[in-house]
C-alpha cells in the first residue's frame, strides 16, 4: 500500500488554476470544493499514470458505487481535510480518511456515540477508522492510524493484512 498527498495551498501557489479545469467534470458551489475535488482527481490520475503506468485513468463507479479505474484493477481511496488531499493505492480494496485535529466537545461526542472520548486522539482514531472502513465498503481485516503533519489524524482500512511500513510521498 502506498500513500500520496498534496498540500492544497502549496499546489495553488505553484500551479495555474486552469490546469485543474481538466479535472472538473461537474459544477461546484464553492472555490474550496472545486480545489478539493479537482486536486483529488489530479492526484489520483497523475499517480496512476506516473507510478503505476496506467494509460487510461478514466474513473467510473463500480457496482457498489465506489470510484474505480475503468480499465485497471488498481484500487484507490481519497480523502481531504483543510490543507491536504491524500490518497492510498493498493492491489486490494482500501479506504482512507484524514481529519484536521481541532478542539471538540468530547463529553458531547462521547454521549452521541456512546463511547468515552477523553482526548482528541481517542476521538480522531475512532472517527477516521470509522470513515476509512466506510470507504473500504467491505469487511475490514487490517487498519493503520497515524498522526500526519502534526495537526492531522490519518487512518487506513484494508480488506487484507498489509505491511505497516507505510510510505507517504508528496506529489507536486
Amino acid at each position: 500500500m502506498e500513500i500520496y498527498y498534496i498540500n492544497i495551498n502549496e499546489f495553488k501557489n505553484t500551479h495555474n488554476k486552469s490546469i485543474l479545469n481538466n479535472y472538473a467534470d461537474k459544477n461546484f458551489n464553492s472555490e474550496k470544493r472545486f480545489f478539493e475535488y479537482t486536486i483529488g482527481r489530479y492526484l489520483i490520475k497523475n499517480v496512476a499514470q506516473k507510478n503505476y503506468k496506467i494509460d487510461d485513468t478514466t474513473i467510473i463507479l463500480s457496482k457498489d458505487g465506489k470510484p474505480v479505474f475503468k480499465d485497471s484493477d488498481l484500487k484507490f481511496s481519497l480523502s481531504h481535510s483543510k490543507d491536504y488531499v491524500i490518497a492510498c493505492f493498493d492491489k486490494n480494496n482500501c479506504g482512507i480518511d484524514i481529519e484536521y485535529i481541532k478542539e471538540r466537545n468530547f463529553e458531547r461526542l462521547s454521549r452521541y456515540y456512546n463511547r468515552k472520548f477523553k482526548t482528541a486522539h481517542d476521538f480522531y482514531n475512532f472517527w477516521t477508522l470509522k470513515e476509512a472502513a466506510y470507504k473500504l465498503g467491505t469487511e475490514t481485516k487490517d487498519t493503520y492510524s497515524a498522526i500526519f503533519e502534526n495537526n492531522y489524524y490519518l487512518s487506513i482500512a484494508s480488506e487484507t493484512i498489509f505491511d505497516k511500513n507505510v510510505v507517504m510521498r508528496q506529489v507536486q
